[in-house]
């Protein structure tokens, strides 16, 4: 439904209603109309709302997204649980599906459910407990971006990708209030989020 995919592609964002609503001139209300079903934005402000959320119209009123370099359309990825990602094993038994918002998605790339994390007392404010995300193993990782790492223990956790002054990459392990930085060569890189979705659906 539109209306699910406006309020996933903002939410993926980052975008707070009022900051939708004063990109378009109009009141955190009107937005959240749009978001409920109980309106609809005219054709003009889909556009507006297509480049907002780098995405298409068409996805958002049919949902289906073309890639960018081709004609065809992206498909969902496989759904991986958070546990079997740190098993290792790259056969899947699980046959759910998720579709990606606002990238496109390499061969490999799958999805799965952050937990959040293991400290009681924390979590991490980038992506919130509960998130679908959508990991692309084939993809480099740079400055800044979320990616999921083996701790040697087996762990999975979520770090940010950075460079030291010395451009030296390294990780800030995002999952403590620590925010240790941690050696590249001493954790395993499962694969960069691309996308992260609040509210996403497993089909």
């Amino acid at each position: 439904m539109l209306n699910e995919r406006l309020k996933n592609l903002r939410l993926a964002k980052g975008l707070t209603l009022k900051q939708v609503g004063d990109a378009f001139g109009i009141s955190k209300a009107s937005v959240s109309g749009w978001e409920s079903g109980k309106s609809n934005p005219d054709h003009k402000k889909l556009e507006q709302l297509a480049l907002l959320f780098d995405t298409s119209v068409e996805y958002l009123v049919t949902g289906v997204i073309a890639s960018l370099n081709s004609s065809s359309p992206i498909l969902p990825v496989a759904f991986r649980s958070w546990t079997a990602i740190g098993e290792g094993s790259k056969k899947n038994s699980d046959t759910r599906r998720v579709m990606p918002l606002h990238c496109s998605p390499g061969k490999n790339s799958f999805a799965t459910r952050y937990p959040g994390s293991q400290e009681l007392d924390w979590q991490y404010s980038g992506i919130p407990a509960g998130s679908i995300l959508i990991v692309d193993p084939d993809h480099v990782p740079g400055p800044q971006d979320t990616v999921l790492v083996q701790s040697t223990s087996g762990k999975i956790l979520l770090a940010k990708f950075d460079k030291t002054p010395e451009n030296k990459s390294m990780l800030i392990l995002a999952d403590s209030c620590e925010y240790t930085p941690i050696e590249v060569s001493s954790v395993k890189i499962i694969g960069v989020a691309l996308e992260w979705q609040l509210s996403g659906k497993i089909k």
